[in-house]
């Protein structure tokens, strides 16, 4: 069982649709990240699970008895905030402690005790029990907030970008934790965020938001080898998608998408698909490499405009004759700016997307 939304839509007091006709199965075990960039819906669509907000029309179901008009009281959830939500007047053993001492169902001292340790040595936190909130760090406090959730002992768990306000090394460290502890907890839970590297680095299932509505919701793995369209495949991706415009030409009884006069994809057996002038072209920036790899791949020029150390990669974005083409180096290495390089991509490693309905249209690789 699990949560189920049916055409859901959420409309703002000036009548414009926050959300509309949302659709999203999570099942027992999911672990699933609604990903998007800053207004597009998510942050609602976490509220209307937990109650928090009704929607304007449409059903939500937990384990298959409708909740859609339910409070937050009524749910068996628990919800952690991108804001460091504690009790500043209590230690940081009672903030853990507090979802126990108000359960409908009295909770012994021993039982209480045994889940505020048990939690707080899951999250590492331990040794700050008996500090007040405001004299520890922000990781610490929003580790407090995670090990409330999860003493509340509910089934489903909703996080609205509880990473957000965490330093870069921080961040890391809760994803690992994350994964982790949720994956042994039960039940399903959902993360909001704007980061694709959380869905990359914990989900095991991906929806992409854009203007209210789930573009695309799948395995994580499959949403990003197949996205359904350019705007999946351009913000889930880390660094982001390469897309270029490019139109279609033939030379010498081939049929291409020509980006460049370097740049020129073989689509010819794509002939009977692609019936449009002009479609995108998307690349993962790590498809395109400064080694020629296989005799299939093509070369182009570029000059460096940007190089940066992420972690142990490196991102280049390199000017291509006014294209800007990103590459990830999975090794550390230093280019200088305004540097001239070549680079190879594989015409076998290409989405194309309907410039129109920015719809997936094919993959390059050969049989479609």
């Amino acid at each position: 069982m699990g949560i189920v939304v049916e055409n859901v839509t959420k409309l703002h007091q000036s009548g414009y649709a926050k959300l509309e006709n949302v659709n999203l199965e999570v099942n027992d075990g999911d672990f699933s990240v609604l990903l998007a960039p800053t207004g597009s819906g998510k942050t609602t669509l976490l509220r209307l699970l937990a109650g928090i907000e009704k929607p304007s029309s449409g059903k939500i179901y937990f384990d298959g008895v409708d909740v859609t008009r339910l409070s937050v009281q009524k749910r068996n959830i628990a919800m952690v905030y991108q804001q460091f939500v504690n009790y500043p007047s209590f230690t940081i053993y009672e903030n853990i402690a507090s979802p126990l001492r108000v359960a409908k169902t009295k909770v012994s001292e021993k039982e209480i005790d045994k889940q505020v340790r048990s939690n707080a040595d899951l999250l590492g936190i331990s040794h700050i029990l008996d500090h007040l909130p405001q004299e520890v760090s922000g990781g610490q406090q929003q580790r407090t907030a995670l090990a409330r959730a999860l003493c509340k002992g509910t089934k489903y768990v909703f996080l609205d970008e509880p990473l957000a306000n965490l330093d870069y090394k921080l961040r890391e460290e809760l994803r690992s934790e994350l994964k982790l502890i949720f994956r042994e907890k039960g039940g399903a839970l959902v993360y909001a965020t704007p980061e694709p590297v959380d869905a990359l680095g914990m989900a095991s299932h991906v929806g992409f938001m854009h203007e209210g509505k789930i573009l695309q919701y799948g395995p994580v793995k499959d949403v990003y080898h197949n996205p359904e369209f350019v705007e999946v495949g351009e913000y889930f991706s880390y660094p982001t998608m390469n897309i270029l415009e490019g139109h279609k030409v033939e030379e010498e009884g081939r049929l291409f998408i020509k980006v460049t006069d370097q740049f020129k994809v073989d689509v010819s057996h794509l002939h009977e698909t692609l019936k449009k002038d002009t479609y995108y072209l998307g690349i993962h920036a790590h498809m395109v490499t400064t080694n020629r790899e296989s005799d299939s791949m093509f070369e182009i020029d570029g000059t460096v405009q940007l190089s940066e150390a992420v972690g142990s990669d490196t991102e280049l974005h390199v000017d291509h004759r006014g294209k800007n083409i990103i590459v990830l180096m999975q090794e550390l290495v230093s280019y200088g700016i305004g540097e001239t390089m070549k680079l190879y991509l594989d015409p076998e490693r290409f989405y194309v997307f309907d410039t129109d309905t920015h719809k997936l249209c094919a993959k390059t690789v050969n049989g479609g």
